[in-house]
């Protein structure tokens, strides 16, 4: 049986660095705090390139499988050059492919990523052609041999996807561990809100807490209270998913689940919530940060039997080593790897 299906993207990735670009900082809009910037009309040099594979379901996958995790894919590629090679690379992963859907119209998912060598960090931009990504086929009967689904952005007809997703989970009590796309964020919280439910795990970064948030008519927030992880945490929770993961870039990541309290009152429970730094590791590339961690977390928390708090080292580890290469899956840990390095981050219980 396959312990966990990632379903999603795959693409094919240059990482292009340049230190041409000019951050502009914009703290008025809360969910694009920073912009990059370059002159307009200029041809825009690089002195070094990186050619590598990305997609949110082969990064996570990636992840999985090298935490010895049994691992299937769900994602959709070109029959092209760039397709075959990115399943080739899924292979050489020990990665069960045969989920993985050929499309003979479209081509592979490409990717630019535009690292900003001025500002330290590795922030970056990214440029997407989602491709044959966006007529992935999802069918319940394909997913519901898998212990968990691990579902990270989806396009095309992403609402129908959802549904057989949810069908699945809830037909056979599959584990979902979901980290929506930018599509699925927009969408917002009405639309959502019976497929969060059936999450046991929701990972977003802070801006599109935010931004789901925000899509709640019924909440009321100022910008202090709504710039909050702890609020916005609490308040996603209310919408179902048992554990809400925030992730804020160099910041560190916020994880909240209901704890059972020790009283005779069955089912009686209390949110807490953990706090973790980011990983000292030297960034240079954040791309594949959010499938680093988010995979990692989801793997550790599987491999240790429900322990959050080791989860989230296992993460904050992983993404702050995939930062630290270019590209989104050259830094990804194995479990041995992970546990050499889990006394070195403290988780801190910010909330009861």
């Amino acid at each position: 049986m396959i312990n966990i299906t990632t379903i999603g993207g795959a693409t094919r990735d240059i990482t292009f660095l340049t230190d041409k670009g000019k951050v502009i900082e914009t703290p008025e809009n809360l969910t694009s705090q920073s912009l990059l910037a370059f002159e307009y009309g200029a041809k825009i040099k690089s002195e070094e390139v990186f050619f590598n594979f990305g997609g949110g379901a082969c990064n996570a996958a990636a992840t999985f499988s090298k935490l010895g995790i049994k691992t299937a894919i769900n994602c959709r590629v070109g029959g092209d050059d760039d397709g075959k090679s990115a399943v080739k690379n899924l292979e050489k992963l020990e990665i069960d492919t045969s989920l993985i859907q050929i499309d003979k119209d479209k081509k592979t998912g490409f990717s630019l990523v535009v690292v900003n060598k001025n500002k330290e960090g590795g922030d970056r931009v990214i440029f997407v052609y989602k491709g044959a990504s966006d007529c992935l086929e999802i069918k319940e009967e394909n997913i519901n041999k898998s212990e968990w689904i691990y579902l990270t952005s989806l396009a095309g007809n992403w609402e129908e996807d959802l549904s057989e997703i949810n069908r699945a989970v809830e037909k056979n009590k599959i584990k979902l561990a979901w980290n929506p796309g930018a599509a699925q964020i927009s969408a917002g919280k009405n639309k959502l809100k019976k497929f969060l439910k059936n999450a046991e795990i929701l990972i977003v970064n802070k801006d599109e807490a935010i931004e789901l948030v925000r899509s709640d008519e019924n909440v009321k927030l100022n910008n202090s209270e709504i710039n909050n992880i702890e609020v916005l945490i609490k308040i996603i929770q209310k919408w179902g998913p048992k554990i809400v993961v925030i992730t804020d870039g160099g910041n560190g990541a916020y994880a909240g689940a209901i704890q059972r309290c020790p009283t005779p009152l069955k089912g009686v429970g209390h949110l807490s919530i953990l706090f973790s730094p980011a990983s000292s590791n030297i960034r240079v590339d954040a791309t594949g940060a959010g499938d680093a961690f988010g995979s990692a977390l989801v793997g550790g928390y599987i491999l240790n039997n429900g322990d959050l708090e080791k989860a989230l080292k296992f993460g904050i580890i992983n993404s702050g080593n995939v930062v630290s290469e270019y590209g989104a899956q050259n830094g990804i840990l194995s479990k041995r790897e992970i546990e050499g390095k889990l006394g070195e981050i403290k988780i801190k219980k910010i909330s009861n």
